[in-house]
């Protein structure tokens, strides 16, 4: 058998000094495929792009590389591999460079875990291998005898080994003896043949030949013309009777390359086959076929499976992003290429049209009707009551039943008055609504007040706040002194032993379970619909959906807690904590990321989106809990928030430690009115319409006396 073949490189093998850089038509000619460094630590190798790039148009099956270093946060290397690929993975594996020996903080074979794991995060079904040496890795893995667990956990990435000088290559547990993908079998590889400026190149075989190659990864076969009139060999090498004779102009298919470079293995559309001398041998283009009509217009919706993934103005990665989906976004499907490859999208909450890669995209059904946009808001009309009682009657007019009273100092807003201005129908933030007199009410004018301040329940205030800087911002926050007796919490039921749950927007939940404050929690995922068909697993409405990392519902843990996910904790003595339970788990929920810590904003926060967020803190003995929304994508009304703007808001109220809950348009915070209807405090946005409330994955409720 004559292994598939191919080099991998980096930008040692491109000489600084000259301004040419490889030739990845040259290499073409004597490789299968091509691995390329993308980098190492938090520092992309300074070719990639270019080596990425070129050896795509020389037709060359591309796999990724990123040397691991142990002096960098895992996650962050993941997330700096990801984002220098961006949409565009590659034919091959992503291989993880295990064989670093700097003695960093993150040193070890849990690293390794962290990092494969947030790359399994961002990549999704895009497949994830591990080179390294075999002596290094049976020094720094899990000990097969003492680990075996540990150890078998590497088993599902294919493995790329190196092994110099010798006839197969060296095995290390927890693979068996065969089961190698690549084998790095030289390194010192004839550079100039292949291309490169550097003398050596690193070699490597694929455990199988050309076609088996081909299949595994389902890349075409090479097709040439070569014009010329050439014998056939049976063997790479004219030692005995040509097989056949080539014509000029000869159509062939391109097989296989010998080791030494110096013949081609062929065949040709008649059958004919065997080993040609490359050095009568001219490569030229071969004239395309016409391209193949345009399918009809269909009409398709798709999920988007990355955490973002970008629309570009054509279906190639050398086309512009014009924008970009996030992850869950439904959008339209238009059209499709011919490959299956790319798919042409059309948003429709901001008529964004262009195309995205259909590797990230999964078909559903289509979704039901936005809700069209709420009415303008009529103008309000704020006022502050001016007596200790005032009481709040169903009709205008003292013979009105009494149906509540207002408290002395509590801000209302009215967008009704009566014909001969006595009577205002005014509304108080925990949603009780009705007519009392204006007499008792002092006139704030239409704008609302910058701070409005109100206890709604015993041991809870709600407290509203407009800010001006960095730019318009409405926040929302709800207190809670959970040393208030009576308190209880619970975090949304699994709908299902497997811990899937069926997707509800936070106002269904507060009704359902009778919550009087409920805020949305953990970010999630939707589930296969094929796999989980929503009318046998979630009969009573909602899609089948799962929580990213930990999460318990008074007791039942239904998620697993993700590395790099934070979480808080409420146990049954409604004591919080951060990231480590105070007794057994009893409620949780889990957000990404933790914005403080110690009463200081986290390291690194992200800082360019600004979004609609909800977010969690408490002060430092866990008195008081802060549950944030601060509402976003409001031109004119609030224009959201970045995440150390979150982190210093939180900061503002003395909060202590806080971490930010799944945001954007899951932002919901909803009391109960004094009907026990749902009430949203804030202004949801899902979809981009004003109002509109997203169903979600899981939900913290709040139950006063």
């Amino acid at each position: 058998m004559l292994n598939a073949s191919g080099p991998d490189i980096s930008f040692h093998d491109n000489a600084p000094e000259t301004p040419q850089g490889i030739d990845f038509t040259k290499m073409a000619q004597v490789s299968d495929f091509v691995v390329i460094r993308t980098g190492q630590n938090l520092w992309r190798d300074r070719d990639f792009k270019y080596n990425w790039s070129e050896a795509k148009k020389a037709g060359l099956p591309r796999g990724s590389y990123w040397f691991y270093d142990s002096r960098v946060d895992p996650k962050r290397q993941a997330e700096m591999w990801y984002a220098t690929l961006g949409d565009d993975l590659g034919e091959l594996p992503l291989f993880a460079d295990i064989e670093e020996n700097y003695g960093g903080t993150y040193q070890g074979w849990n690293k390794w875990y962290d990092f494969l794991e947030r790359l399994k995060q961002l990549v999704g079904q895009k497949e994830i291998g591990i080179y390294t040496g075999y002596y290094y890795w049976r020094e720094h893995a899990p000990n097969e005898s003492k680990q075996a667990d540990k150890l078998e956990y590497f088993h599902q990435y294919p493995l790329w080994i190196a092994r110099y000088e010798a006839t197969q290559p060296l095995v290390p547990k927890p693979w068996a003896g065969s089961e190698w993908l690549f084998w790095q079998y030289s390194e010192g590889g004839d550079g100039k043949s292949y291309g490169v400026e550097s003398l050596g190149i690193d070699l490597n075989y694929f455990n199988g030949d050309k076609q088996a190659f081909q299949a595994r990864f389902n890349v075409a076969s090479e097709k040439m013309d070569y014009r010329l009139d050439l014998g056939v060999y049976p063997t790479p090498a004219a030692t005995s009777n040509a097989a056949g004779q080539l014509k000029h102009n000869d159509e062939m298919e391109k097989l296989a390359v010998s080791a030494d470079g110096n013949w081609t293995q062929i065949k040709r559309g008649d059958g004919l086959a065997g080993w040609i001398y490359n050095s009568f041998l001219i490569k030229v283009e071969s004239t395309p076929p016409p391209p193949p009509p345009p399918p009809p217009p269909t009409t398709k919706w798709y999920k988007v499976t990355a955490v973002a993934l970008n629309v570009r103005e054509g279906p190639s990665t050398s086309y512009n992003i014009i924008g970009t989906l996030k992850q869950n976004e439904v959008v339209k499907g238009l059209e499709s290429t011919s490959d299956g490859g790319w798919a042409k999208i059309h948003r429709e909450s901001d008529n964004l049209t262009g195309w995205s890669s259909r590797s990230y995209l999964v078909e559903v059904d289509a979704p039901p009707p936005l809700p069209p946009p709420p009415p303008p808001l009529p103008a309000r009309t704020w006022y502050r009551v001016n007596t200790a009682r005032l009481n709040v009657r169903g009709a205008s007019g003292s013979n009105g039943d009494v149906i509540g009273t207002f408290l002395k100092d509590e801000i209302l807003f009215s967008t009704e008055a009566s014909s001969d201005g006595k009577w205002v129908k005014a509304r108080r933030f925990d949603g009780l609504l009705g007519w009392c007199s204006a007499e008792f009410l002092v006139n704030l004018g239409n704008t609302a007040p910058s701070e409005v301040k109100q206890k709604i329940l015993n041991g809870v205030t709600y407290l509203r706040k407009e800010l001006a800087a960095p730019r318009k911002i409405v926040a929302h926050v709800i207190v809670i002194d959970m040393f208030t007796s009576g308190l209880q919490f619970l975090v949304t039921p699994s709908s299902h032993s497997s811990g899937l749950l069926c997707a509800r927007k936070t106002s269904q939940f507060l009704g359902e379970f009778k919550a009087q404050i409920a805020v949305n929690g953990n970010g999630f995922s939707y589930l296969n619909q094929t796999a989980y068909p929503p009318q046998t697993y979630c009969q009573n409405g909602g899609e089948p959906v799962k929580v990213n990392s930990l999460a318990a519902s008074r007791g039942k843990v239904y998620a697993e807690r993700f590395a790099d996910h934070p979480v808080l904790y409420i146990n049954q003595r409604n004591e919080v904590s951060f990231n480590e339970p105070k007794g057994s788990v009893y409620n949780a929920v889990s957000g990404y990321p933790m914005l403080l810590d110690k009463g200081t904003r986290v390291f690194g926060l992200e800082s360019q989106s600004t979004e609609p967020r909800t977010a969690v803190g408490a002060n430092q003995n866990g008195r008081w809990l802060f549950l944030a929304v601060l509402d976003g994508r409001h031109p004119g009304y609030s224009e959201g928030v970045s995440l150390p703007e979150t982190a210093d808001f939180l900061l503002s109220l003395g909060a202590y430690q806080a971490m930010n809950l799944d945001g954007g348009g899951s932002s919901a915070l909803v009391i109960a009115d004094p009907n026990g209807q749902p009430f949203v405090l804030n202004s949801p946005i899902e979809g981009g319409v004003p109002g509109n409330e997203a169903a979600v994955a899981n939900h913290l409720g709040v139950f006063a006396k």
